[in-house]
């Protein structure tokens, strides 16, 4: 956070997260909450030793999960070769970021399954996007001031009426309306329910209101799409994330740019049987991910 690193559970943001609050740096006993499965794990001495197959082995024996550390990229492909390694006969199941991907591609082309990775070309600036931000983390708030001050109308929509099924429909009709004539105007919009983790949208800790906001916010940008035929967007908020992604009706996303600066938010091609959406371009960023630039960055096409 901010150049300086913390332990999870004492990590400014991580540790207030609105649904999902790290109080726990074990990550075994953080997942302990949400399974009955025992976890064990495959530390970074373990992922270190000349013996690490029969390691591996041995620890998967006695689990019916099993955590991997990652700290850095000779890590994480020493996990692909043991991930794909160790895969079952009839398919497993992996929980994970896109680190996930970055361990499995790299072990892939180790073994020539794969190819190398394509180039890309940047794509083009555009003159207009629509941001929605369900987030409440710090990094996305500095990341709208920076958007406000580069040429974006900001527009807060209030939390607390988007989670209320009666006061909903209000809320949206007055924010859309906003961000119409802004869109009419030839301007970017950032749609947002908080500005850093003390807004109101932390006080909002029910995951079912959490849901409820956060597919609200992504009918929202489905609106203004097909009302401005808009070709860029972005999603801020992993949850908000989500949820936009069933409202636009996309199913598959490719690939058009990746940001140097964070691999896991890449600019992307959406792919929807919808000719509204299909084609679409979309980034979809956590919380704490990126610098303070990145909403400009999307919209200017400038990947750092």
């Amino acid at each position: 956070a901010q150049g300086e690193i913390y332990r999870i559970d004492r990590h400014p943001i991580m540790s207030r997260h609105p649904v999902t609050p790290m109080h726990e740096a074990d990550l075994r006993r953080h997942l302990a909450t949400q399974t009955a499965l025992d976890i064990g794990l495959i530390d970074l001495v373990t992922l270190a030793d000349p013996q690490i197959d029969a390691r591996v082995d041995s620890i998967r024996s006695g689990y019916a999960a099993l955590l991997y550390d990652v700290l850095d990229s000779s890590s994480q492909a020493t996990v692909g070769r043991q991930l794909w390694r160790t895969r079952p006969k009839n398919g497993g199941f992996v929980i994970g970021s896109s680190g996930v991907e970055y361990a499995l591609l790299t072990e892939w082309q180790r073994l020539g399954l794969v190819e190398r990775p394509p180039t890309f070309s940047n794509p083009e600036p555009v003159e207009r996007i629509a941001v929605v931000s369900g987030s409440c983390s710090e990094t996305t708030a500095r990341q709208i001031r920076y958007a406000e001050k580069h040429g974006f109308t900001a527009l807060r929509a209030d939390a607390s009426r988007l989670a209320n099924d009666t006061l909903a429909s209000t809320e949206l009709d007055a924010v859309r309306s906003q961000a119409l004539a802004a869109l009419a105007k030839g301007r970017s919009v950032v749609i947002y329910t908080a500005l850093g983790p003390d807004s109101s949208l932390a006080s909002l800790q029910d995951n079912s209101t959490a849901h409820a906001i956060g597919r609200r916010l992504g009918g929202l940008l489905r609106d203004l799409v097909r009302a401005e035929q808009l070709t860029r967007v972005l999603v801020a908020g992993g949850d908000t994330s989500s949820h936009a992604i069933q409202e636009l009706g996309i199913h598959a996303l490719t690939t058009l740019m990746p940001l140097p600066q964070t691999p896991g938010s890449p600019l992307c091609t959406a792919h929807s049987s919808d000719p509204d959406f299909d084609g679409l371009q979309v980034a979809f960023k956590g919380g704490q991910v990126g610098d303070d630039a990145f909403i400009v960055r999307i919209r200017d096409a400038n990947m750092g």
